[in-house]
């Protein structure tokens, strides 16, 4: 696709840029705890946990003013005073939960801590009567500490449901959308957990009673304050077990999180935009990935060293097998931080912005990712659509939808809808096309937009993309239609979780339909693996085994080869195969900008080969010699080539006479 002329850049882009009608998009920022509201949490917290001590010291009123000194008029009075700090409670839980409405985790966060705080401030008051106050409280707390904690991390935890293999067969039928909330909620501790900790603040409680009523024996503590003094050790357990479960859990807000986020530093050309980035060399071009990988938690690959650049104003469409991890791939680029238990390193930049930066602040936000399933929140069509913007972007929202679905009926029903999920798959799919295009980010990460859309919604959203195109937008799509492959400049091909070639749309597109598969990686020996990988995914076939050995050590060698050479002794660059099925063989090529071989290389190789003796070490290239069934150096599409021919067999059929099945060890 040809670019237009004079596209604004990135850097540059200001509201001269687009029409009066079509203003920038709206600010974003990312999900923050003010701190304000922390602060009036622990205000909160700290005021209901007074509120109980209050209650407690009430008792020492009770049993001295009245039970000792026989007031009975008192009794009522102090009644009617303690009710002052159990309104107060009530004031201050429902007051917190008012004040701070949208932050439920922070209140349940910050009233345990500060219950915690108050509770250890207490028992410390208490340490003045006599240190020995103490004893029962600092026993408990042991105790309650090897409990919530080492003893918890061993004891498997409990299902919310433990189903049934015929109730499995039943729910996961789709017939009881309940029992499966039930099987996928997460698990809790084992109840003997909670039952221990009980009997540790009972005993804390009796522990309390029995250190008093000692004190009061000896004239140390007034009788009086026994209650109070083994009420307050009671809740001061209970406050600081609390505590000790909450920080030995799993904190909600890390919950489903990567295991780690690693961003590297950005290359060394990153500010120089290069020839294949197409982009001038005053400014980074559009999009920028360098060593991307994803690592399971036991450091198994799903991607590998990823990297490449995009300019602006181009649509680069993915493709690959099922499994190569093209979607994975978008993930990694918007949103690594929710990749659950996965480690993520690499470099991404977008016009010299990180999106994988988090901020509280406002900014234009860089990046949106639209999965195959629409992201949809509670309020509405009309609220999920402009992302609850004002009013001006509102309209500008609307006005994209019904560029979309061009039925004032659909977009009426799509707006006036309560909840999104009642919508229809392809009205939930032009919801969330127009909000990304609504939000004309930078980066558009469109995964299999087909994916429950109907072919005028394509046409429609196709012939949006030129707009983007036009103001400079980088397009990544994973896609198999063939509507969308045609906007696509280039084509990023994976295999494995890996990059194996992007080039231009319609260069691949040609040889892919002549029958060769491309693969270019890094021009050093640690490429192998990349290398077999990609070879083994050529023989699909049960039995295929022979021919993968044989193609891989043959390939290896040509590698070797490629790094051998005087030019490239120092490392870099990057090398390219072609591979190619044939009836009874196979042809392997390496393309390379200086062909190392030339013909004479080749014969002096020959010659060598035929006066080795046995177990002397031949060169990569005697080596290929060996193995193949024909290597000579040729010029294909104006690249010079060295082009291997390799005997191979078809397992559906009796195995061929003569081929070689290299069984050895690998080099």
């Amino acid at each position: 696709m040809s670019k237009p002329p004079n596209t604004p850049s990135w850097t540059t882009r200001t509201l001269a840029d687009l029409p009066p009608v079509d203003p920038l998009p709206p600010p974003a920022r990312d999900r923050a705890t003010p701190l304000w509201a922390a602060a009036l949490s622990v205000v909160f917290s700290v005021g209901a946990g007074v509120c109980y001590l209050a209650i407690a010291v009430f008792t020492v009123f009770f049993l001295d003013l009245v039970a000792l000194q026989r007031q009975e008029i008192l009794a009522y009075l102090l009644a009617f005073g303690a009710l002052v700090p159990v309104v107060g409670i009530l004031i201050f839980d429902v007051g917190h939960a008012r004040a701070l409405a949208g932050y439920r985790h922070l209140r349940e966060r910050n009233a345990v801590l500060g219950r915690a705080l108050l509770a250890l401030l207490a028992i410390g008051g208490l340490t003045f009567i006599h240190p020995l106050v103490l004893l029962p409280f600092a026993g408990a707390l042991g105790l309650c500490w090897v409990i919530a904690v080492p003893l918890a991390r061993a004891l498997p935890p409990e299902r919310p449901w433990d189903f049934l293999p015929a109730e499995a067969v039943s729910f996961l039928s789709g017939r009881d959308a309940r029992a499966l909330a039930l099987a996928n909620a997460p698990a809790r501790s084992d109840p003997l957990i909670d039952g221990l900790l009980g009997a540790v603040a009972l005993l804390a409680l009796v522990g309390a009673f029995a250190v008093g009523s000692w004190l009061a024996a000896r004239e140390v503590m007034h009788p009086p304050a026994i209650t109070a003094a083994a009420l307050i050790t009671y809740g001061a357990v209970l406050a600081v077990t609390a505590l000790l479960r909450q920080r030995s859990r799993l904190d909600p807000e890390r919950a489903g999180r990567a295991a780690e986020v690693r961003p590297l530093p950005a290359p060394e050309a990153e500010a120089e935009a290069g020839e294949e980035a197409g982009a001038e060399a005053s400014g980074a071009p559009g999009l920028v990935v360098h060593n991307l990988s994803v690592q399971r938690p036991g450091g198994a690959p799903l991607l590998s060293d990823i990297s490449f650049r995009v300019a602006p104003s181009t649509v680069v469409g993915i493709r690959g097998d099922s499994f190569a991890g093209k979607s994975l791939l978008l993930r990694a680029l918007a949103a690594p931080h929710d990749l659950t238990g996965l480690s993520v390193q690499g470099h991404v930049s977008v016009a010299g912005e990180q999106p994988w930066r988090r901020s509280a602040d406002d900014r234009q936000i860089s990046t949106v990712l639209v999965p195959p399933r629409p992201l949809a929140v509670p309020g509405g069509g009309t609220n999920n659509l402009s992302c609850f913007v004002d009013r001006p972007s509102g309209a500008r929202a609307r006005a994209i939808l019904k560029t979309l679905v061009h039925n004032s009926d659909t977009v009426a029903r799509i707006l006036a809808a309560g909840e999104v999920g009642a919508l229809s798959e392809t009205e939930q799919k032009a919801l969330a096309l127009a909000r990304a295009l609504f939000l004309r980010p930078r980066l558009y990460l469109f995964d299999r937009p087909e994916d429950g859309a109907g072919p005028g919604l394509l046409r429609a959203f196709a012939g949006r993309l030129d707009d983007e195109i036009r103001l400079g937008a980088v397009i990544l799509i994973v896609t198999d239609d063939r509507l969308l492959l045609e906007k696509c400049d280039k084509l990023l091909m994976m295999q494995n979780g890996r990059v194996i070639e992007l080039a231009p749309s319609a260069e691949i597109n040609a040889r892919l339909s002549a029958g060769w598969a491309r693969f270019v990686t890094e021009r050093s020996l640690d490429s192998e693996e990349a290398l077999d990988s990609w070879i083994c995914a050529q023989f699909r076939r049960d039995g295929d085994d022979g021919n993968r050995r044989t193609v891989c050590m043959i390939a290896n060698e040509m590698l070797a080869l490629a790094c051998r050479q005087p030019a490239t002794l120092g490392g870099g660059g990057r090398v390219g195969f072609e591979f190619k099925h044939f009836d009874g063989h196979c042809i392997l090529r390496l393309a390379e900008e200086e062909m190392p071989v030339s013909s004479a290389t080749l014969e002096k190789a020959r010659q060598s080969l035929e006066q080795a003796t046995e177990g002397a070490k031949l060169s990569p290239l005697a080596r290929i010699l060996r193995d193949a069934r024909a290597v000579e150096s040729c010029e294909v599409a104006g690249r010079q080539m060295l082009q291997v021919t390799i005997a191979t067999y078809d397992p559906r059929k009796s195995r061929a006479p003569g081929v070689p099945l290299h069984d050895r060890p690998r080099r």
